[in-house]
């Protein structure tokens, strides 16, 4: 139910935009003296076969942005893949997410804020130190993360640009509507909630989504009519893996920063103590979630949480607008290039074992 981890030296540099990222470590560390940075060559890159290869394209009535596949890669290499991992969707998350970032830098551009190129230079610096700090330099950061200094200029500008914006519309009013509307998040409520999932693929046929949510519906039907328990219902037919030793689909208490998913914790939030919901989709699949504990927050104080109130109220505004750009913006994508991933090495033969041995796993296990 949580959301999948994240992590990168300087892919806060490139996620920026992206909805749901934090701030840049190097925002934390006092200015260096302003300069330019002469050590790397203005747009070297390294070289990526048909890295200007075009994966993706965003287009709205009077722009259009384009998402190569040098992009995809350098996006990929901040962040480790499991072995297991579904490689098309990882391919249609990064490209999902680039997107993202092109949409929003159209929306920043439709806005006319301009960025002094020494402001610019004094967020690099910063940079610079934090990566010092580390026992780093930037020139090593950048080769090792496949991208050239322009680009990560062009980034900092976008984020400069946005953070202008945000101060637009971040009035000490309207942060204060946000607090109140959203409560639950800043005082930090707790909900405990049990949940029944049934599996299916986000990218299958709508006839078998609709198969799964009358199935769902039919056991809340049993639930309601108190033939069985949502304990019982969910030890029985839930196939998170998390409920294999027959919690009772149990997920103990969380709030709305605990890491689960949105789609999941606004309905849970929502719900009263006791009552099933109707079946909720998810990327995981359909599930029915029934709350049986809630514990109420305590108020915050304003002035000292105003960063973190901040923070939380940009990326809902950058949500927000992407719903938007994406309404009004064509948005085009290629299927995963053939060499996008390194073939995947065969396996290793397992050691013979004596005839008659018992396996080390029961199967499916």
């Amino acid at each position: 139910m949580r959301r999948r981890a994240q992590a990168g030296l300087l892919s806060v540099l490139f996620l920026g935009l992206s909805a749901g990222t934090g701030a840049i470590r190097a925002q934390t560390v006092p200015a260096a003296p302003a300069g330019p940075t002469a050590r790397i060559p203005a747009g070297r890159t390294p070289v990526i076969p048909g890295a200007n290869d075009v994966v993706g394209t965003v287009t709205d009535e009077n722009a259009k942005e384009q998402v190569t596949k040098g992009e995809v890669i350098n996006f990929l290499s901040r962040y480790p893949i499991p072995a297991n991992e579904n490689r098309e969707q990882v391919y249609r998350d990064a490209v999902d997410s680039l997107i993202n970032t092109k949409l929003l830098t159209i929306f920043l551009n439709r806005q006319k804020i301009t960025v002094p190129p020494a402001k610019v230079d004094e967020e690099l610096a910063r940079l610079e130190q934090q990566l010092k700090a580390d026992g780093r330099d930037l020139a090593t950061a950048l080769l090792e993360d496949n991208t050239s200094l322009d680009t990560v200029r062009k980034e900092l500008e976008n984020r400069i640009r946005w953070s202008e914006y945000v101060k637009s519309k971040a009035t000490e009013a309207e942060l204060k509507r946000y607090v109140s509307a959203n409560r639950d998040l800043f005082y930090g409520t707790q909900v405990r909630a049990s949940h029944i999932l049934l599996k299916v693929d986000p990218e299958a046929p709508a006839a078998n989504k609709e198969k799964i949510k009358q199935k769902l519906l039919a056991i809340k039907g049993q639930i309601d009519a108190n033939t069985v328990t949502f304990a019982q219902a969910a030890n029985k037919y839930s196939e998170d893996p998390a409920n294999a030793g027959r919690a009772g689909g149990d997920l103990d208490y969380f709030t709305l920063s605990s890491g689960f998913i949105p789609e999941f914790t606004d309905v849970a939030f929502r719900l009263k103590k006791g009552s099933v919901s109707e079946p909720v989709e998810t990327p995981y699949g359909y599930h029915l979630i029934q709350v049986t504990d809630r514990k109420e927050g305590r108020p915050v104080d304003f002035e000292q949480n105003k960063p973190y109130i901040l923070n939380a109220y940009a990326g809902e505004l950058q949500k927000n607008l992407l719903t938007e750009e994406r309404k009004r913006a064509k948005i085009e994508v290629k299927p995963i290039p053939k060499d996008l991933f390194p073939p995947t090495a065969p396996a290793t033969p397992a050691p013979a074992t004596t005839k008659g041995a018992a396996p080390a796993t029961k199967p499916g296990t």
